[in-house]
């Protein structure tokens, strides 16, 4: 199989290069190619100018079957709290644990030059795994003003490498007038996203018919987090499904977590997913972070709090999933890799046998549920920006970490590796 030093030399030449027996996800190639085992087709990929030339059926030789992935999309992440997991650790794992180390994280080191360096290390180790465009969201606690436009710089010189999309992120229980204030800064060109964090209580249904009414207004997306708990009895994903009925909503809406639903009784699980489907909402599932969190009681967990995706998609409701917190303390791991999210998706969802047209779910779906269509699909005319994996079937994909991965971009691969952890440790109070 060819593989590096070959590649390299292909694609650093200038003119055209020709990739020859590669194989790609069927639900995000050109129709027409022939299927060669589990939702992968064979073609023959022609570089030219930056561009996808041409995709025709594939030749045989060349890369032996190696597998091409258009550049993945990262619909839920949270870069304003990462990297910090060495000095404000969760220290029980639990949800509280989280929030508490996030309120001491916060409040310790405020410092704007050490939010530019944690977020700006996320954005580098994001790109250097092939992802192409992410969603952030960002608390909108004291100080958010300047936060915020911090983020905001970070999305601009990231342009044209990495679509950095940010969405203001409000509590339930905020002022009304505060919400409006947020809803306005929403409007930024690097965000268009109001974003929130739902749970059950009285004033649930009003606050939604808010949002609804500030997003009709200033056209905006809306973005939510709910149901993130074991609880059978939370219901915010269905009152945000009732809400957009509701106010005749027809923005974007992506609800994320939907944790309870995988304990609700089959007869309410029904329920809550013809409202889904009825209200067209996507959902992103978090399956690295619940996993983590979930189910935390000082014995082995029985309950993994990953959202019935399976049951979803069979209803028509589009999901997506994504990496959610990196190193914080929601998810004291991760690394903002897409592929390495897929993989552990696969194992811990049962997302096999088959594969199938899964991978939309971190490629054309995801792209789509941030509003970003263009993005996660192979084209002629379109970008060369995807990654090639020695892999050549899923299970070779799954087996193995995939650190081998070339990431091309603009057809050029990037050479560039996830930045050191060690380049962290002059932020204050951080330790080895």
């Amino acid at each position: 199989m060819v593989w590096m030093p070959e590649i390299l030399s292909k694609l650093n030449q200038d003119g055209i290069a020709v990739l020859r027996n590669v194989r790609l996800p069927a639900c995000v190639a050109p129709a027409g190619l022939p299927v060669v085992s589990d939702g992968l087709v064979a073609c023959d990929i022609t570089l030219a100018g930056g561009r996808l030339a041409k995709i025709s059926p594939g030749s045989g030789g060349g890369f032996g079957g190696a597998m091409l992935w258009p550049c993945p999309i990262d619909a839920h992440t949270h870069i304003d709290k990462g990297q910090v997991s060495n000095r404000s650790p969760n220290r029980d794992g639990t949800f509280t644990g989280a929030q508490q180390a996030a309120a001491r994280d916060r409040q310790n080191y405020p410092g704007l030059d050490d939010l530019r360096s944690r977020a700006g290390f996320a954005l580098r180790s994001a790109f250097s795994h092939g992802t192409v465009a992410l969603r952030s969201h960002v608390d909108t606690a004291d100080g958010f003003h300047d936060r915020f436009s911090v983020l905001c710089e970070l999305a601009q010189d990231w342009t044209g490498r990495l679509d950095v999309q940010l969405a203001p992120f409000i509590g339930v229980e905020e002022p009304p007038e505060r919400i409006a204030e947020i809803a306005l800064i929403a409007r930024h060109s690097t965000s268009g996203v109001l974003s929130a964090f739902l749970y059950e209580c009285s004033g649930l249904p009003g606050f939604l018919d808010l949002v609804m009414s500030l997003a009709d207004r200033h056209s905006l997306a809306l973005d939510f987090h709910a149901d993130e708990t074991l609880d059978p009895t939370s219901n915010c994903t269905r009152a945000v499904a009732q809400a957009v009925l509701r106010n005749r909503f027809a923005g974007a809406v992506l609800v994320g977590h939907c944790c309870s639903l995988s304990v609700q009784s089959p007869a309410e699980l029904d329920r809550t997913l013809d409202l889904i489907a009825q209200a067209k909402l996507n959902i992103v599932s978090l399956p690295m972070c619940n996993t983590y969190l979930m189910s935390r009681q000082g014995c082995t967990p029985r309950l993994r709090g990953v959202a019935p995706v399976h049951e979803m998609r069979a209803r028509g409701i589009k999901v997506v999933f994504a990496t959610d917190n990196s190193r914080d303390g929601f998810h004291s791991y991760g690394d903002l890799d897409m592929p390495e999210l897929f993989r552990d998706a696969v194992r811990i969802m049962h997302l096999d046998h088959p594969v199938g047209d899964w991978p939309q779910t971190v490629l054309n779906h995801a792209a789509e549920a941030i509003g970003r269509p263009a993005l996660g699909q192979l084209r002629e005319g379109g970008p060369a920006d995807f990654i090639l994996f020695k892999a050549r079937n899923w299970n070779e994909f799954v087996a193995r970490p995939q650190s081998d991965r070339i990431v091309v971009r603009n057809g050029a691969p990037i050479q560039i590796p996830p930045p050191d952890f060690s380049e962290l440790d002059g932020l204050e109070g951080m330790t080895a």
